[in-house]
């Protein structure tokens, strides 16, 4: 049987239990924190980080660099004959590439490394990994996991919404013009990953709306396997939007996860979303 290892990005917002119990290798991006340095989430926790933001600190995320790529390449290529790397979409930010350009630095070894552009961010990224590395741990071939890697990534979605667009807007991964962006800061707006960029959704003017469309959303797909209710400050609003989603989808089967720091600082303290896998045929 082939060994083969997963590779992500900290833009998967895995927990780093669940990732080391199923051996997915997380690269940490970087984020810079006034003068300081961290790597997100093992130098500095999620309740650390989103105090300074709420202080007002300024955050600003890098992908990893390159030469940490090629590190854990080539230590990961000492015991395993495949690697897949699996990476925030490529229009949210340059880990993909980073990954690519590691990649071209390695010469030419028995272990295959495949780099995948996911065209998803936060846990519509990490429920694809986490299919993935139960496929592996099961002992799925190499040409079973690249062919399910392909069909999970069309079937895994994320819809959020943000209390100001401002940190989206000062990120630049809003490309909007002017005058749209200036009527989005009156309201709620529910946003879509779509072919790997955001896009508006769905125009709300309260959280209470916001948290309705979340729902929504949810309610839209016919055959919906598995929903992760996602936020950033307020663990509370999560009760609300699990009490709309009962009678549809059992909430005690709602997994619940926090926006890490490498998603949250693009998003902004009071942010929420859905992850959703519809299943496939």
């Amino acid at each position: 049987m082939a060994s083969i290892k997963i590779v992500t990005d900290s833009t998967c917002d895995i927990p780093l239990g669940l990732a080391h119990e199923l051996g997915i290798e997380i690269v940490p991006l970087t984020l810079q924190i006034g003068d300081q340095i961290y790597r997100a989430g093992l130098d500095i926790t999620n309740d650390q980080f989103y105090q300074q933001l709420q202080e007002g600190r300024k955050v600003t995320t890098a992908a990893a660099a390159t030469a940490v790529f090629e590190q854990v390449y080539r230590r990961l290529s000492l015991e395993h004959e495949y690697i897949f790397s699996i990476h925030l979409s490529s229009r949210l930010g340059g880990t993909y590439h980073a990954a690519q350009q590691a990649r071209s630095r390695l010469p030419a070894s028995a272990t295959r490394i495949e780099i995948i552009d996911s065209k998803l961010a936060s846990m519509a990224l990490g429920l694809v990994i986490l299919h993935i590395a139960r496929t592996v741990r099961d002992g799925a071939t190499p040409e079973e996991v690249s062919y399910r890697i392909a069909r999970l990534m069309q079937h895994c979605h994320l819809v959020f919404f943000v209390d100001t667009i401002e940190y989206l807007e000062q990120s630049g991964r809003l490309a909007l013009a002017t005058a749209v962006l200036g009527s989005m800061q009156r309201i709620k707006p529910l946003m879509l990953l779509d072919e790997g960029e955001i896009v508006p959704y769905e125009r709300t003017r309260t959280r209470a709306k916001a948290i309705e469309g979340l729902y929504t959303f949810v309610e839209d797909f016919p055959n919906v396997q598995e929903v992760v209710a996602m936020y950033a400050t307020t663990p509370e609003d999560v009760e609300k939007l699990l009490e709309k989603v009962d009678p549809i989808f059992p909430r005690d089967k709602v997994q619940i996860m926090q926006f890490g720091p490498s998603i949250g600082a693009h998003l902004g303290p009071g942010a929420m979303g859905v992850a959703v896998f519809e299943g496939m045929d």
